[in-house]
Protein backbone atom coordinates (compact mmCIF):
# COMPACT_ATOMS: atom_id res chain seq x y z
CA UNK A 1 0.00 0.00 0.00
CA UNK A 2 1.39 3.45 -0.83
CA UNK A 3 2.81 5.19 2.22
CA UNK A 4 0.32 8.03 1.94
CA UNK A 5 -2.66 5.68 2.53
CA UNK A 6 -3.06 5.69 6.29
CA UNK A 7 -5.60 3.39 8.02
CA UNK A 8 -8.34 5.47 9.62
CA UNK A 9 -7.50 8.47 7.45
CA UNK A 10 -7.24 7.45 3.79
CA UNK A 11 -8.53 3.90 4.13
CA UNK A 12 -10.74 2.34 6.81
CA UNK A 13 -9.20 1.55 10.16
CA UNK A 14 -11.05 -1.77 10.01
CA UNK A 15 -12.88 -3.95 7.53
CA UNK A 16 -15.93 -5.71 8.96
CA UNK A 17 -16.42 -8.81 6.84
CA UNK A 18 -19.57 -10.81 6.37
CA UNK A 19 -18.83 -14.53 6.12
CA UNK A 20 -21.32 -16.52 4.02
CA UNK A 21 -21.30 -15.32 0.43
CA UNK A 22 -18.79 -12.51 1.01
CA UNK A 23 -15.66 -14.20 2.37
CA UNK A 24 -16.55 -17.79 1.47
CA UNK A 25 -18.97 -19.64 -0.78
CA UNK A 26 -20.71 -21.55 2.00
CA UNK A 27 -24.27 -20.92 0.89
CA UNK A 28 -24.51 -24.41 -0.61
CA UNK A 29 -23.98 -25.88 2.87
CA UNK A 30 -26.71 -23.67 4.31
CA UNK A 31 -29.03 -24.56 1.45
CA UNK A 32 -28.45 -28.26 2.17
CA UNK A 33 -29.28 -27.73 5.86
CA UNK A 34 -32.39 -25.71 5.03
CA UNK A 35 -33.64 -28.31 2.57
CA UNK A 36 -33.00 -31.05 5.14
CA UNK A 37 -35.12 -29.21 7.71
CA UNK A 38 -37.92 -28.69 5.19
CA UNK A 39 -37.92 -32.43 4.44
CA UNK A 40 -37.83 -33.24 8.16
CA UNK A 41 -41.03 -31.28 8.59
CA UNK A 42 -42.66 -32.80 5.51
CA UNK A 43 -42.63 -29.51 3.65
CA UNK A 44 -41.41 -30.92 0.36
CA UNK A 45 -38.66 -29.46 -1.81
CA UNK A 46 -37.44 -25.92 -1.21
CA UNK A 47 -37.42 -23.64 -4.23
CA UNK A 48 -34.44 -21.48 -5.25
CA UNK A 49 -36.47 -18.39 -4.35
CA UNK A 50 -37.03 -19.72 -0.84
CA UNK A 51 -33.32 -20.42 -0.40
CA UNK A 52 -32.44 -16.95 -1.66
CA UNK A 53 -34.98 -15.37 0.69
CA UNK A 54 -33.08 -16.81 3.67
CA UNK A 55 -29.64 -15.51 2.65
CA UNK A 56 -28.22 -13.28 5.37
CA UNK A 57 -31.00 -13.96 7.87
CA UNK A 58 -30.46 -15.05 11.45
CA UNK A 59 -30.79 -18.81 11.89
CA UNK A 60 -33.80 -18.26 14.13
CA UNK A 61 -35.55 -16.29 11.38
CA UNK A 62 -34.61 -18.98 8.86
CA UNK A 63 -36.08 -21.69 11.08
CA UNK A 64 -39.27 -19.66 11.49
CA UNK A 65 -39.57 -19.16 7.73
CA UNK A 66 -39.12 -22.88 7.00
CA UNK A 67 -41.62 -23.67 9.74
CA UNK A 68 -44.17 -21.45 8.01
CA UNK A 69 -43.51 -22.90 4.55
CA UNK A 70 -43.86 -26.41 5.98
CA UNK A 71 -47.11 -25.64 7.80
CA UNK A 72 -45.55 -26.61 11.13
CA UNK A 73 -46.52 -24.97 14.43
CA UNK A 74 -45.39 -25.30 18.03
CA UNK A 75 -41.71 -25.92 17.35
CA UNK A 76 -38.96 -24.03 19.18
CA UNK A 77 -37.16 -21.88 16.56
CA UNK A 78 -34.09 -21.50 18.76
CA UNK A 79 -33.68 -25.27 18.96
CA UNK A 80 -33.99 -25.63 15.21
CA UNK A 81 -31.60 -22.72 14.65
CA UNK A 82 -28.99 -24.80 16.50
CA UNK A 83 -29.88 -27.83 14.38
CA UNK A 84 -29.46 -25.81 11.16
CA UNK A 85 -26.07 -24.64 12.41
CA UNK A 86 -24.94 -28.21 13.17
CA UNK A 87 -26.13 -29.57 9.83
CA UNK A 88 -24.43 -26.78 7.87
CA UNK A 89 -21.18 -27.29 9.77
CA UNK A 90 -21.33 -31.03 9.06
CA UNK A 91 -21.61 -30.26 5.36
CA UNK A 92 -18.75 -27.75 5.44
CA UNK A 93 -16.50 -30.27 7.18
CA UNK A 94 -17.42 -32.95 4.65
CA UNK A 95 -17.23 -31.00 1.38
CA UNK A 96 -15.02 -28.04 2.33
CA UNK A 97 -15.53 -24.33 1.79
CA UNK A 98 -14.23 -22.25 -1.11
CA UNK A 99 -13.36 -18.56 -0.93
CA UNK A 100 -15.33 -16.05 -2.95
CA UNK A 101 -13.37 -14.59 -5.89
CA UNK A 102 -10.65 -12.23 -4.70
CA UNK A 103 -11.65 -12.46 -1.02
CA UNK A 104 -8.58 -14.28 0.29
CA UNK A 105 -6.23 -12.00 -1.64
CA UNK A 106 -8.00 -8.81 -0.58
CA UNK A 107 -8.02 -9.92 3.06
CA UNK A 108 -4.28 -10.61 2.93
CA UNK A 109 -3.61 -7.24 1.31
CA UNK A 110 -5.63 -5.40 3.95
CA UNK A 111 -3.95 -7.19 6.85
CA UNK A 112 -0.49 -6.58 5.40
CA UNK A 113 -1.37 -2.86 5.18
CA UNK A 114 -2.27 -2.70 8.87
CA UNK A 115 -6.04 -2.58 8.38
CA UNK A 116 -7.78 -4.44 11.19
CA UNK A 117 -10.30 -7.10 10.18
CA UNK A 118 -13.32 -8.57 11.94
CA UNK A 119 -15.86 -11.20 10.99
CA UNK A 120 -19.57 -10.37 11.46
CA UNK A 121 -21.96 -13.14 10.55
CA UNK A 122 -25.38 -14.65 11.08
CA UNK A 123 -23.56 -17.99 11.20
CA UNK A 124 -22.74 -19.15 14.68
CA UNK A 125 -19.28 -18.85 16.19
CA UNK A 126 -18.57 -22.58 15.92
CA UNK A 127 -18.92 -22.43 12.13
CA UNK A 128 -16.83 -19.27 11.83
CA UNK A 129 -14.01 -20.62 13.98
CA UNK A 130 -13.94 -23.86 11.99
CA UNK A 131 -13.06 -21.91 8.84
CA UNK A 132 -10.89 -19.23 10.47
CA UNK A 133 -8.76 -21.95 12.06
CA UNK A 134 -7.72 -22.99 8.53
CA UNK A 135 -6.58 -19.45 7.67
CA UNK A 136 -3.32 -17.62 8.47
CA UNK A 137 -3.05 -16.67 12.13
CA UNK A 138 -4.33 -13.19 12.89
CA UNK A 139 -6.62 -12.99 9.87
CA UNK A 140 -9.46 -11.73 12.07
CA UNK A 141 -9.03 -9.79 15.29
CA UNK A 142 -12.68 -10.09 16.33
CA UNK A 143 -15.32 -12.71 15.48
CA UNK A 144 -19.00 -12.01 16.13
CA UNK A 145 -21.34 -14.88 15.31
CA UNK A 146 -25.10 -14.92 15.29
CA UNK A 147 -25.14 -16.77 18.61
CA UNK A 148 -23.42 -13.82 20.32
CA UNK A 149 -26.19 -11.29 19.72
CA UNK A 150 -29.78 -10.93 20.83
CA UNK A 151 -30.94 -9.49 17.52
CA UNK A 152 -29.31 -10.71 14.31
CA UNK A 153 -29.07 -9.09 10.91
CA UNK A 154 -30.81 -6.89 9.67
CA UNK A 155 -30.73 -5.42 13.20
CA UNK A 156 -27.65 -3.20 13.73
CA UNK A 157 -26.56 -5.07 16.88
CA UNK A 158 -23.97 -7.36 15.19
CA UNK A 159 -22.07 -4.46 13.65
CA UNK A 160 -22.37 -2.19 16.67
CA UNK A 161 -21.01 -4.98 18.90
CA UNK A 162 -18.12 -5.61 16.52
CA UNK A 163 -17.10 -1.95 16.40
CA UNK A 164 -17.33 -1.82 20.19
CA UNK A 165 -15.05 -4.85 20.56
CA UNK A 166 -12.56 -3.27 18.17
CA UNK A 167 -12.73 -0.04 20.16
CA UNK A 168 -13.50 1.94 17.02
CA UNK A 169 -16.17 4.40 15.94
CA UNK A 170 -18.41 3.02 13.22
CA UNK A 171 -17.37 5.84 10.87
CA UNK A 172 -13.81 4.46 10.99
CA UNK A 173 -14.98 1.06 9.73
CA UNK A 174 -16.22 -0.32 6.43
CA UNK A 175 -18.58 -3.29 6.05
CA UNK A 176 -18.26 -5.85 3.27
CA UNK A 177 -21.55 -7.63 2.58
CA UNK A 178 -23.40 -9.68 -0.03
CA UNK A 179 -27.00 -9.80 1.24
CA UNK A 180 -29.96 -7.53 1.86
CA UNK A 181 -30.18 -8.31 5.62
CA UNK A 182 -26.43 -7.81 5.93
CA UNK A 183 -26.28 -4.46 4.17
CA UNK A 184 -29.31 -3.29 6.17
CA UNK A 185 -27.61 -4.33 9.42
CA UNK A 186 -24.42 -2.46 8.57
CA UNK A 187 -26.20 0.66 7.36
CA UNK A 188 -28.56 0.66 10.35
CA UNK A 189 -25.43 0.71 12.49
CA UNK A 190 -24.17 3.74 10.56
CA UNK A 191 -21.41 2.01 8.61
CA UNK A 192 -20.24 2.73 5.12
CA UNK A 193 -20.88 -0.47 3.18
CA UNK A 194 -19.55 -2.13 0.06
CA UNK A 195 -21.91 -4.77 -1.30
CA UNK A 196 -20.69 -7.62 -3.47
CA UNK A 197 -24.00 -9.18 -4.58
CA UNK A 198 -24.11 -12.97 -4.73
CA UNK A 199 -27.56 -14.59 -4.47
CA UNK A 200 -29.68 -11.48 -3.93
CA UNK A 201 -30.23 -8.35 -5.99
CA UNK A 202 -28.82 -5.30 -4.20
CA UNK A 203 -28.95 -1.69 -5.35
CA UNK A 204 -26.87 1.33 -4.26
CA UNK A 205 -28.06 3.39 -1.32
CA UNK A 206 -26.95 6.40 0.71
CA UNK A 207 -24.16 4.57 2.55
CA UNK A 208 -23.85 1.64 0.15
CA UNK A 209 -21.96 1.11 -3.08
CA UNK A 210 -21.76 -2.01 -5.22
CA UNK A 211 -18.73 -3.76 -6.67
CA UNK A 212 -19.11 -6.85 -8.87
CA UNK A 213 -16.25 -8.73 -7.22
CA UNK A 214 -13.41 -8.34 -4.73
CA UNK A 215 -11.08 -9.66 -7.39
CA UNK A 216 -8.68 -6.90 -8.42
CA UNK A 217 -10.13 -4.38 -5.97
CA UNK A 218 -7.43 -2.07 -4.63
CA UNK A 219 -7.12 -0.46 -1.22
CA UNK A 220 -7.02 2.95 -2.87
CA UNK A 221 -10.40 2.26 -4.51
CA UNK A 222 -11.83 1.04 -1.21
CA UNK A 223 -10.48 4.07 0.59
CA UNK A 224 -12.11 6.42 -1.89
CA UNK A 225 -15.48 4.69 -1.49
CA UNK A 226 -15.18 4.69 2.31
CA UNK A 227 -14.42 8.43 2.39
CA UNK A 228 -17.38 9.12 0.10
CA UNK A 229 -19.83 7.05 2.18
CA UNK A 230 -18.84 7.47 5.80
CA UNK A 231 -20.41 10.90 6.25
CA UNK A 232 -23.28 10.41 3.80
Amino acid sequence: MPAELVPGVDVPAALLWDFDGTLVDSEKSWHAAEARLMRTWGGGTMTPDQHHALVGNSLRDSALAIMGWSGVTGEDPDHWAAVLNDWALEDMVEVGVDYRPGAREFLATARAAGIRCALVSASWTQVLEHVVDTMPAGSFEVIVGGDQVTHGKPDPEPYLLTAQRLGLAVRDCLALEDSLPGTASAENAGLATIAVPFEQVIVPATRRRLVPTLEGLTLAEVGALWQELRDA
